[in-house]
């Protein structure tokens, strides 16, 4: 593993934004604007440092205020939180230029934070977002280990470092099976995925990648195959996953399931897009077992179907938003109950393009674009929970009040859970 010094944060400090209510520290008299130091003598850099040491019954905190700096001391139950809230973290950031990445796919004039390419092995620990291991110095390297930072969630895309080179638009790349052979050396876990661009990383240069990881299991916990998201912004020269592509590729990762899977873990695991682009039925619940990857889209519509309720209340009733490739789930027979009382308004996306189909990059112009047209009749609307962030916003800034507005309808946020949703709707 190639030195590598540089940091792309310096952080030696959390800034508190304030504390939870009846938490042990909502009375030590600590307030937002403050600055955590240190804990029981332990220099504190980011979450992770405060989550991991802050896990002691008796705490010592050194804190920062206007300057000058002050110990407070605490007793609680040991694992118990502190209850400190802290303002947002820096992300460390991407140096790739991914031949791929969404980011540079994305049409001009969106909120900025919709440009921040992130490659941080902190939010891959704490939510699961993936990364390259292109970015990590060897600090970092180490830390994850030290503090037993797993599972981590790594975008392999391939093993062949000539190919992987290309995908990544940079020469030099650290090699990635020795860093994954050091994180399983070291007891730390992973799940990998491979984003398949058609012409680059699949046939045998896939076959070799599965294989590669399938000798760290089981470390190496779990293998997602995901087509790559092409928006009318991507190269012109990258291809999408077609029906046909779409098939072998499902073939393919069952034959990878029969290869290197076990009793408990069927290892790998075809993403959700490729069952509906092939026109393959979502497999069953079983074939994803404990669903180590469903936040990447790999069971997420299984998911979905497994909580329709046996009987849909009779006073159910309303308009369900969502991209145009939910269409074809709706139409199937596991959805007959419900299709009879909702109805789905597939909403084409203006913003990035008609290949782009899933609901998560759905904007609030487009649904308004498409709603405007249809006589609604009051009925409320559904939207899907993952097209709006944490704070409220579509991608383009809009809120569920600017379309309630505009609409003159009540609209309701879905849940990933069919039932919690119709509960909304009652």
């Amino acid at each position: 593993m190639p030195a590598r010094t540089c940091r792309y944060y310096n952080l030696s400090m959390l800034k508190i934004s304030g504390n939870a209510p009846a938490s042990p520290a909502a009375s030590c008299g600590i307030f937002p604007g403050d600055e955590l130091l240190r804990i029981n003598g332990h220099d504190i850099q980011d979450l992770i440092d405060y989550r991991y040491f802050q896990s002691d019954s008796e705490i010592e905190m050194l804190i920062r205020r206007a300057g000058s700096e002050k110990a407070f001391r605490l007793v609680k139950n040991i694992d118990q939180d502190l209850g400190l809230q802290f303002y947002p973290d820096r992300i460390i950031r991407c140096r790739n230029k991914c031949l791929f990445c969404f980011c540079h796919n994305n049409p001009k004039k969106l909120r900025r934070s919709l440009y921040i390419k992130d490659d941080d092995y902190r939010r891959s620990f704490l939510h699961g977002s993936f990364v390259t291991l292109t970015n990590l110095s060897d600090s970092d390297f180490d830390r994850i280990i030290k503090l037993r930072l797993s599972p981590l969630y790594i975008s392999v895309q391939t093993t062949d470092e000539i190919v992987r080179s290309r995908l990544f638009g940079r020469a030099n790349l650290p090699p990635i099976l020795p860093l994954l052979r050091k994180f399983a050396d070291n007891d730390i876990y992973f799940h990998c995925q491979v984003v398949i661009v058609p012409g680059y990383n699949g046939g045998e240069i896939l076959r070799k990648t599965a294989a590669d990881l399938a000798g760290l299991r089981p470390h190496a916990s779990s293998l997602a195959i995901v087509p790559v998201g092409l928006t009318d912004f991507s190269d012109p020269r990258l291809r999408p996953a077609g029906p046909k592509l779409a098939a072998s590729l499902i073939a393919e990762t069952g034959r990878f399931r029969r290869l290197y899977g076990g009793k408990s873990n069927n290892f790998a695991y075809a993403a959700d897009e490729l069952f509906i682009k092939a026109g393959i039925d979502i497999p069953p619940e079983n074939y994803y077992d404990d669903s180590p990857q469903i936040e990447n889209g790999i069971g997420m519509v299984r998911d979905f179907l497994t909580t329709i309720p046996a009987r849909i209340p009779p006073k159910i009733g309303g308009v369900w938003v969502t991209g145009a490739s939910m269409k074809k789930i709706w139409q199937s027979q596991a959805m007959h109950k419900l299709s009879r009382r909702l109805k789905l308004i597939p909403v084409a996306n203006r913003l990035f393009g008609p290949r782009v189909t899933v609901t998560g990059l759905l904007s609030g112009s487009d649904i308004l674009h498409k709603l405007s047209k249809i006589k609604l009749n009051g009925q409320p609307l559904v939207l899907p929970p993952n097209c709006l962030n944490t704070d409220g916003l579509f991608l383009d800034d809009l809120t569920i009040s600017d379309l309630e507005e505009e609409l003159k309808v009540k609209i309701v946020q879905g849940s990933y859970s069919l039932k919690e949703t119709l509960k909304l709707l009652s």
